[in-house]
């Protein structure tokens, strides 16, 4: 069985005020027992998240163009862009639920601006896929810039709605058992 910290820092000769007082920082208010850590989030890690997050979107949005301008059936463009934006959402998600101790704030700041700026990329790489298209081939893309864009949002936010309700419906089902 362990030995209680109090015990502890008695046997090393702290006095009894010293261990009154490292015993209130360590240990919880509604548990005496249990030693208290807080629950606090580093914002460095979360806006870090969010800098890799965009970069990565800039990137796929990138890595688009090519498909965009050599993918002649539009099903197999909306595809390579479903994949894509499904792949970077994976991405997206996993890093934005293993930031522990995310307040839901922090989730819906994120959940709405990386979405967004997604858009916005996707909109600057189809009209630079239609510049380049005019330039190299004589204006051949013809893909709707509004399903494109509808694709690839869908897609991306997708595996972070599918943990969120999974989430929930966990934590409902705690609710119910208790």
């Amino acid at each position: 069985m362990p030995i209680p910290i109090e015990q502890r820092l008695a046997e090393k000769g702290w006095s009894s005020e010293e261990i009154n007082k490292a015993a209130s920082i360590l240990h919880g208010k509604e548990d005496a027992g249990q030693i208290y850590f807080s629950k606090q989030m580093n914002p460095i890690v979360y806006w870090l998240t969010l800098i890799i997050s965009i970069i990565a979107n800039m990137v796929v949005s990138v890595v688009l163009i090519p498909f965009m301008l050599a993918v002649q059936s539009a099903t197999t463009l909306y595809s390579i862009i479903a994949l894509l934006a499904l792949s970077f959402g994976f991405f997206f998600n996993l890093l934005l639920t293993d930031i522990e101790h995310v307040d839901p704030r922090h989730h819906v700041i994120a959940g709405i601006f990386i979405p967004a700026l997604a858009v916005i990329n996707i909109f600057i790489v189809i009209n630079v896929t239609n510049v380049l298209d005019k330039m190299f081939f004589g204006a051949q893309f013809k893909q709707n810039a509004i399903i494109i864009a509808l694709v690839y949002v869908i897609a991306f936010i997708a595996p972070y709605l599918i943990t969120r309700i999974i989430d929930r419906l966990h934590s409902n089902q705690t609710a119910q058992n208790l």
